[in-house]
């Protein structure tokens, strides 16, 4: 099933985050829902590593906060700024009025020590998202950065500097904050997890997620994150 129809809507911006270099916008949907948005203001690369990451994950079964691609009217945008007292980048332009929007997490925090924080989470979970990681080569979970959110659960969330280019094996496992949880599983169990995401990058998922991207993603002469990159990455970061 598509995630994304074209149909919603963000119908109201309630603010700009304060955290975070992607500073994303915190808005309400037609069905009242609370998300957090991103879009023109952080580049093309960046939205559409967030939509491939999100929709790999929730096929493997690792816990998201819900996600779609929305609509967010350039009026609604430019109506909101002017009431605004200090300047604001743009999140959507005349030409690309979609935004990534993820649902927001109520009553939670940020972790910042696993051990404590994530106590009562399944250590095998911890694993996976450690190996998920590195499969996406994504180096931006870190102890000072986590992007990981608990309120009784865990979730994990901002995958837009995933593909990274610059990717070092040793770093990501120096770095990363589940770093101690990667022998939380046995070698068997990891195995058939990285064979799974492997077959998942040679299939024709990829295709899919990228067919339910917006041509005003895609069609723009966008040769920063093209589909064979990305296809590229996770399969040096899988089993071959």
């Amino acid at each position: 099933m598509a995630f994304y129809t074209g149909m919603e809507k963000i119908i109201s911006i309630r603010k700009i985050s304060e955290q975070g270099v992607s500073r994303p916008y915190l808005c309400t949907d037609e069905g009242n829902r609370v998300r957090w948005c991103k879009g023109n203001h952080t580049g093309l690369r960046s939205i559409i590593s967030e939509w491939v990451c999100a929709r790999l994950a929730r096929r493997i079964g690792l816990p998201i906060p819900n996600f779609a691609i929305m609509k967010l009217d350039l009026s609604l945008f430019r109506e909101w700024r002017t009431y605004q007292n200090v300047p604001v980048p743009e999140i959507v332009t005349e030409t690309n009025p979609f935004v990534f929007a993820s649902l927001n997490v109520e009553n939670c925090k940020d972790v910042l020590d696993p051990e404590t924080d994530l106590k009562h989470i399944d250590r095998t979970l911890l694993a996976k998202i450690y190996f998920f990681d590195k499969w996406i080569h994504n180096t931006d979970r870190t102890d000072g950065n986590s992007n990981l959110l608990v309120n009784g659960n865990v979730y994990i969330i901002d995958h837009n500097n995933a593909f990274d280019p610059c990717f070092s094996e040793s770093s990501f496992a120096a770095d990363h904050i589940l770093r101690d949880f990667g022998n939380a599983i046995p070698a068997w169990e990891k195995d058939t997890f990285m064979r799974f995401c492997t077959e998942l990058a040679r299939g024709p998922f990829l295709e899919e997620i990228w067919s339910e991207l917006p041509e005003e993603w895609t069609d723009v002469g966008n040769d920063l994150l093209p589909l064979p990159f990305i296809r590229a990455i996770l399969l040096e970061g899988g089993y071959a």
